[in-house]
């Protein structure tokens, strides 16, 4: 393997889940979002996807997704995997599949995606506190977390 060229991010999305089509390989992302609304804290998200994209760089390397609170100390959630990109011209997609997903405060929360520790990209993912609602006709007045 030849030195480590950094790779170059093209997508890094957050959504409920993807459907790869096995025939063509083609992946259908759907319910994408970034803000998380909970009645109540530590909340836990039952499901959800990071998606990343990538290109420019050649080999095998060890890859990590890392969600972590504004404070700099507290870690939601990380997820380890390997990415193989054959040539730098090649697209590589890499789905992390979470589930029970636990944020314990409010607040911003950066999603960081690394290759070999260098980091690659990173967003924004915003936890907040849901207002007492007014329940309308036919809600369930339930207090879990949701997204918009």
């Amino acid at each position: 393997m030849s030195a480590f060229e950094t790779p170059m991010g093209l997508a890094l999305l957050v959504c409920d889940t993807i459907i790869e089509d096995k025939l063509t390989g083609k992946k259908t992302l759907i319910g994408l979002f970034d803000r998380i609304q909970s009645g109540r804290f530590p909340c836990v998200h039952p499901a959800m996807t990071v998606f990343v994209s990538l290109t420019g760089s050649r080999g095998n390397y060890p890859c990590e997704v890392i969600c972590r609170h504004q404070d700099n100390e507290t870690v939601s959630f990380s997820a380890k995997g390997q990415v193989s990109l054959p040539d730098p011209l090649t697209v590589v997609d890499l789905v992390f599949r979470l589930n029970g997903v636990r944020f314990p405060k409010p607040g911003t929360y950066w999603l960081h995606f690394k290759v070999e520790d260098v980091p690659i990209m990173m967003r924004q993912l915003t936890v907040e506190k849901r207002e007492r609602e007014k329940r309308a006709e036919g809600e369930s007045g339930q207090s879990g977390p949701s997204h918009s």
